[in-house]
């Protein structure tokens, strides 16, 4: 009697898969991974991480398999011949790979809506401005949340506010432009680090964000944590209090600038606190 052929499994079109793939820790390429899931339903998302990848044979495992499965890699690989061979592999298996740092000049292009310049391989030249944005972003995922206060003296910017007031996805995106950014959350009941005073004031920009998108971000991020919807943490009688407070904070510290992004997109709300850091004006 024949045994009949199983039919191999098809990947589950409900689920959507996202390989991420780095040289090192992982670090960098895991935290902008987070920062930008933050702001999806993680319902269908399912994210794999392979660090410490070094050589050819790895990665071509590691994107056959993602091929399979249908996902979008992300990465961050620097040795310019595996991320060019991760890149080749990926385009020719059909699926999307992105350097989550070279890649912010083609979004870029389609922002400001100019073609870059037609230099051969000029997005993955090691140039002194590569090297500056890859420092600048290592730099804002050990000084995230507070981490690593000492440092804050060295930052080009510190962005303040309460917990999921959008101070990690803007540090990062403005870290992609080069600058080194720290930010501190605060809260009524947590004293803020005394390194946060000792800087210069003028590079300290406070976030405001309205009671309906805080509590908005704040359920969504209690789902991602499985935990009810309803808790105190996105309590909107909570959180009013909680903003009655920051701004109450921020009055007591005049020289920090104070930007609402409350109906700002990232880019948005990174121009407005740049512009304001470099003509010592008020964010508009």
């Amino acid at each position: 009697m024949k045994k009949k052929k199983v039919a191999p499994q098809k990947p589950d079109s409900t689920v959507k898969t996202i390989y991420l793939v780095g040289e090192g820790t992982g670090e960098t390429v895991s935290k902008i991974a987070k920062a930008s899931l933050a702001q999806f339903s993680r319902q269908r998302v399912e994210v794999k991480a392979f660090f410490q990848v070094r050589g050819k044979r790895q990665v071509g495992r590691i994107v056959k398999e993602a091929v399979e499965k249908k996902a979008l890699v992300a990465f961050s690989v620097v040795e310019p011949a595996l991320r060019d061979f991760l890149i080749e592999r990926a385009n020719s298996g059909g699926i999307e790979a992105i350097d989550v740092i070279g890649d912010f000049i083609m979004h870029l292009s389609r922002f400001l809506g100019e073609e870059p310049l037609e230099v051969p391989g000029g997005q993955h030249a090691l140039d002194e401005e590569y090297y500056r944005r890859i420092e600048a972003i290592n730099f804002a995922v050990k000084h995230d949340d507070g981490n690593l206060a000492h440092g804050l003296r060295i930052a080009d910017l510190v962005l303040v506010g309460l917990s999921r007031s959008g101070k990690t996805p803007l540090s990062i995106y403005l870290a992609h432009q080069g600058w080194k950014v720290a930010n501190v959350p605060l809260h009524p009941d947590v004293m803020a680090p005394e390194e946060l005073f000792q800087v210069d004031q003028r590079k300290v920009f406070g976030l405001v964000i309205n009671v309906e998108s805080l509590v908005k971000v704040r359920e969504a991020r209690l789902e991602q944590l499985g935990l009810a919807p309803y808790a105190k943490y996105a309590d909107p009688v909570k959180i009013a209090d909680e903003l009655e407070w920051c701004k109450a904070y921020y009055e007591k510290n005049p020289r920090w600038r104070i930007v609402d992004i409350s109906t700002k997109a990232i880019e948005e709300a990174a121009a407005s606190i740049l512009n304001a850091y470099q003509s010592g004006k008020r964010p508009t």
